[in-house]
């Protein structure tokens, strides 16, 4: 590449940054301040913008790759061209968690809060070719060829509530496990970097690498099945403490206008989405649905959720969740379609504590709640 080349794309993506970085903390804050997030699968929300001597080497690259004819990489077209100027990174502690945050990105992808552009590719990952909690045949090849993630190319969607400006930047997901985020970072550190340098490392050094890769492969699988056994020994313990409750809770019937017989037949999450439906006039999204089923489970309530929901989300307990709603924000839940979402749960958490702790603590908890939604807001 020229240098007056090199000049103009580094200028364009100096003066580019502050955006870059806006972005990131806005994508970060979405997911760890969306309640219906998979908390529970995600152990750290990073992001790292691009290197300047980076970005002009793999531009360098790629220009080099490039068939006979095709348009180069200048400074008009590198930020599409360049998928991970913006690179943020979502860490899990299992692998069985990767999967849970694929879906939970899909579903912001169905509700156009983000666009995906390209992938999921898998970056040479170190997931083995088997499902989490199945052996390993003999003969299995785990060797290990280098770097490894998932990645998503992704831009903000219509629905995003990003802050303007930032519309037309593209930034790359990528998906990894803790054991995984140990390799890379060690194995960049200490062999890539230098390899890259130009510092020919001995091969028994690259095979080192590759062997501790495979090491932390059978960890991977490891931990997966020893947290599934601490699961399952953890729901059979409180399902005998269930056993001794004296008192199960008791749905009346015919609290609202839905055919009990037709429900029961239906999966559950339809079941649910049918009330709530019913109640609050407007279809929850797939994503709240998932929210739901996992706090009703949290609370102990999953082998009735569709009947506790009845019991639990009555009609007057949203009624107050309104009055509390105007009270602290001034504003009529459930209007705004892009907060619908988190009117809910809000409500739902509401409702749920009411139930459990009473309503000294319900009404206090969810004014707390939106006390601090409001202090987001204006930020």
């Amino acid at each position: 590449m020229i240098e007056y080349q090199k000049e103009a794309i580094l200028i364009s993506f100096l003066n580019e940054k502050e955006r870059y970085k806006r972005l990131a903390e806005y994508i970060v804050h979405l997911i760890s301040d969306d309640p219906s997030s998979p908390k529970e699968s995600l152990h750290t929300i990073i992001y790292r913008i691009k290197d300047e001597l980076r970005i002009i080497e793999k531009i360098d690259k790629q220009n080099k790759a490039l068939e006979a004819g095709a348009p180069p990489i200048t400074e008009k077209n590198y930020q599409a061209r360049v998928s991970d100027l913006l690179g943020v990174r979502i860490i899990c502690l299992r692998l069985s968690d990767i999967g849970k945050v694929e879906a939970y990105l899909g579903l912001l992808s169905d509700e156009k809060i983000l666009r995906f552009v390209k992938g999921p590719d898998q970056k040479r990952s170190f997931i083995l070719p088997v499902d989490p909690g199945e052996s390993i045949s003999d003969g299995m090849d785990l060797t290990y060829s280098g770097y490894s993630s998932i990645h998503y190319q992704v831009e903000l969607g219509e629905n995003s509530d990003a802050p303007s400006g930032l519309e037309d930047l593209q930034f790359e997901f990528q998906l990894r496990t803790i054991l995984e985020e140990a390799w890379g970072e060690i194995d960049h550190k200490y062999r890539y970097v230098r390899s890259r340098n130009g510092v020919a490392l001995p091969e028994y050094i690259h095979t080192g690498f590759y062997n501790l890769s495979a090491y932390l492969q059978v960890a991977a699988l490891q931990a997966e099945d020893l947290c599934r056994l601490a699961e399952s020994h953890s729901r059979k313990k409180t399902a005998k403490l269930k056993g001794k409750q004296e008192t199960p809770f008791v749905v009346e019937p015919g609290s609202i206008d839905i055919d009990e017989n037709e429900a029961r037949q239906k999966p559950l999450a339809l079941t649910v989405e049918m009330y709530l439906e019913q109640i609050l006039g407007f279809k929850v999204t797939p994503r709240t649905l998932n929210y739901i089923e996992r706090r009703l489970d949290e609370v102990g309530f999953v082998e009735q959720p569709y009947e506790i929901l009845q019991k639990v989300f009555t009609e007057d307990r949203i009624l107050e969740f309104k009055a509390i709603f105007r009270e602290t924000l001034n504003l009529v839940p459930f209007t705004n379609q892009k907060e619908r979402n988190i009117d809910v749960i809000n409500a739902l958490n509401f409702a749920i504590f009411d139930e459990l702790q009473g309503k000294r603590v319900a009404q206090e908890g969810l004014r707390s709640v939106l006390r601090w939604r409001k202090e987001v807001s204006t930020c």
